[in-house]
């Protein structure tokens, strides 16, 4: 070849290599490309241990689940939990050893962990992490670190704080706070007199008797018993323990004098017969449809518990006035209230590989197109077109009738849309800007909300509910929530210590509200911290805030 034709060839060659890379997209805009339709479908099993899972019958063949397997070649065939708790489950899956290619332990997690049954990510995630390094820092990667220093799962846990929500707090239906014209709903003690006078005014709601205030104590709900004394003394939801801003020193709060205020009126609620007589008898579903009812005008409960079903329903009837709003309640003296807390990225559990996966790099490969621009539409949109629109400008939205279509439970099943939360997912936004779901942008979510909710928000000058007077500016806590915090197996003592704790409880503060005089509440109370001095619950709070300073120590 002439020294001119060699030129030439490089020259081509060097334009080709050029063209290429110039109109190669960036990192962050990456297309996927969709499995060949000639590629042989890999199926991975999948079990989902969180039993507040609404399961799916064959999600994967939906018309979202059929694009995702197109856009990652992969077929999940999932397991839900059904019959059994979550640590009965998880044991029986770690003593036979049968175990799917991917979990989510949940609050079992930790065991997935200990046990050594799940692959550390951290290589896969250097070696084929393409997508998920979009969506997860740095600081996220190394706060899924465990305290051996490795990755075991993708979160779906992240900081964000989202306007379609409601925060946690104590419930008042809207009627209430119209008929009270509006008012500042701050101190427990105006709580309680707010609930009264309602009831006074109020002794029946469509023909059955008004229900003062309620919660919901079967199995492990019974936390919206325990649970108020905390928030009530303006700490943030830490389980079982109060942490010390300052120092991190995590104490149980159950015998404190500000848990025995709150029992304490409640039993005065008792035996005024404002509070529900069913309420240690009644299960989740009878809880629910007391709600949905709206014959219910006080409770504490998180938004997730209720929100989705009561609340929904309510909203479906159209009794719009007995929709609840939430508010964060503290004793006086209390400066600020800490319901609503920016979570750093959960540490507790997501969405692992075991070891019993023949194919851990497809299952791996398979997560982290789920982090892909193209599936996150996907998951969290559904199908351009059909689902949602796009403006010229690129802004994804809904239409009226894409709207209608999304609030129908029935269309969302048959669509594959809405059972994609567990895994994993963006931080709020997606790569190109837009909310990751729609009830992420604040315009969307004011126009949602009932004519009811809409008044409620212009009577406190409010745009959404996740903002003052319904709950206090959020703080980013340092070390998550104390109550994400896996107890390992090398510690039975704390394990033990938990237990008995939380049977002292159950067997004691039925008691205390239900008591007949104060002498009896008194000897009740008496014989419960006498109790509770004997579970060695001092072990319990030194595991507790020896793990919190090390997360605040690492993480930070």
């Amino acid at each position: 070849m002439s020294k001119k034709l060699k030129s030439f060839a490089w020259f081509i060659c060097f334009v080709f290599i050029f063209s290429t890379l110039i109109t190669f997209p960036s990192l962050k805009s990456d297309s996927v490309k969709a499995a060949s339709s000639s590629q042989q479908v890999k199926v991975l099993t999948f079990f989902y241990g969180d039993s507040n899972a609404d399961p799916h019958p064959d999600l994967f063949s939906t018309p979202i689940g059929k694009e995702i397997t197109k856009l990652t070649g992969v077929k999940l065939k999932i397991e839900y939990l059904a019959g059994q708790d979550e640590a009965t489950k998880i044991g029986l899956m770690l003593a036979s050893g049968d175990l799917p290619d991917l979990i989510h332990g949940h609050q079992e997690h930790g065991k997935l962990i200990e046990a050594g049954v799940l692959v550390p990510l951290d290589n896969y995630i250097q070696k084929y992490g393409k997508y998920c390094k979009q969506i997860y820092t740095e600081k996220d990667f190394k706060r899924l670190r465990q305290k051996d220093g490795k990755i075991y799962f993708l979160s779906p846990y992240r900081n964000e704080i989202t306007p379609d929500l409601k925060p946690d707090g104590f419930w008042l239906p809207i009627d209430l706070l119209e008929k009270a014209k509006w008012p500042k709903v701050r101190y427990w003690e105006d709580y309680q007199q707010l609930i009264r006078d309602y009831v006074k005014k109020n002794p029946t709601i469509d023909g059955k008797p008004t229900i003062g205030f309620t919660f919901i104590t079967e199995s492990w709900r019974f936390f919206t018993l325990e649970n108020p004394p905390s928030y009530l003394m303006g700490y943030q939801n830490d389980g079982d323990v109060i942490v010390d801003p300052k120092t991190y020193e995590a104490k149980v709060y159950s015998t404190m004098e500000g848990s025995r205020r709150y029992y304490k009126d409640l039993n005065k609620m008792w035996k005024e017969g404002l509070i529900d007589k069913e309420v240690f008898v009644q299960n989740y579903d009878t809880y629910l449809s007391k709600i949905a009812q709206g014959r219910v005008v006080g409770f504490y409960d998180q938004w997730w518990q209720f929100g989705y079903d009561a609340e929904a329903s309510l909203k479906n009837a159209k009794k719009y006035n007995r929709m609840h709003i939430s508010f964060p309640v503290v004793y006086k003296g209390v400066q600020r209230a800490r319901y609503l807390m920016i979570q750093p990225i959960g540490a507790r559990d997501g969405i692992s590989i075991t070891k019993k996966c023949k194919d851990p790099v497809t299952a791996f490969k398979f997560l982290d197109t789920l982090c892909s621009l193209e599936a996150q539409k996907l998951m969290y949109w559904g199908i351009k077109g059909v689902d949602y629109s796009v403006d010229k400008n690129g802004k994804m939205y809904l239409t009226d009738k894409q709207k209608r279509q999304r609030e129908d439970p029935v269309y969302r099943k048959k669509q594959g849309l809405g059972y994609w939360w567990v895994f994993p997912h963006a931080y709020l936004k997606l790569q190109d800007g837009n909310y990751r779901e729609p009830g992420f942008d604040p315009e969307y979510v004011y126009k949602n909300f009932s004519p009811a909710e809409k008044k409620v928000l212009d009577a406190y000058k409010a745009k959404y509910f996740m903002q003052p007077p319904f709950t206090d500016p959020p703080l980013e806590t340092p070390y998550g929530f104390a109550w994400e915090i896996n107890i390992p197996a090398d510690k039975p003592q704390v394990t033990i210590a938990q237990q008995k704790m939380s049977e002292v409880r159950r067997k004691y503060l039925p008691q205390l509200v239900m008591a007949k005089t104060d002498a009896d509440f008194d000897r009740i109370w008496n014989e419960f911290v006498k109790a509770f001095e004997k579970t060695n619950y001092k072990v319990y709070e030194q595991f507790k805030t020896e793990m919190i300073r090390w997360r605040v120590k690492n993480w930070n």
